[in-house]
């Protein structure tokens, strides 16, 4: 299978919050992150398509970083989001995250330059 990631993703251990629906799942550990969605373990399944809110949980930071995705897939204890939506000043928290957490910064660099956004 082709390789259709964008980003590169960082291991990044920290809680996150996802909202789906109606239901607020509180994460203990992200699996992976990237500035274009992430991977979560979480135990239920969660329909694709499905619109959610996801936020890293940053104590030092008052609310943390938040975004607006989609459920990609879920299965195994982990669920995979797309991020679709993000304020300005949370896209530059999230980008410095990743930049900080990166093996390679420079590439993480050069990612943010081709695609300022998410998408």
């Amino acid at each position: 299978m082709a390789e259709k990631r964008r980003f590169s993703r960082i291991i990044f251990n920290i809680r996150a919050r996802l909202v789906v629906g109606e239901t607020v799942y509180t994460v203990e550990r992200l699996v992976n992150l990237s500035v274009g969605g992430c991977q979560l373990e979480i135990d239920d399944e969660l329909p694709p398509g499905e619109p959610c809110t996801f936020s890293i949980l940053l104590p030092r930071m008052g609310p943390g970083v938040e975004v607006m995705g989609e459920v990609v897939r879920t299965g195994n204890g982990v669920a995979s989001l797309k991020f679709t939506g993000i304020e300005p000043e949370n896209l530059f928290h999230l980008q410095n995250i990743i930049r900080y957490n990166a093996e390679d910064p420079e590439l993480i660099e050069e990612e943010i330059k081709e695609h300022p956004g998410l998408i």
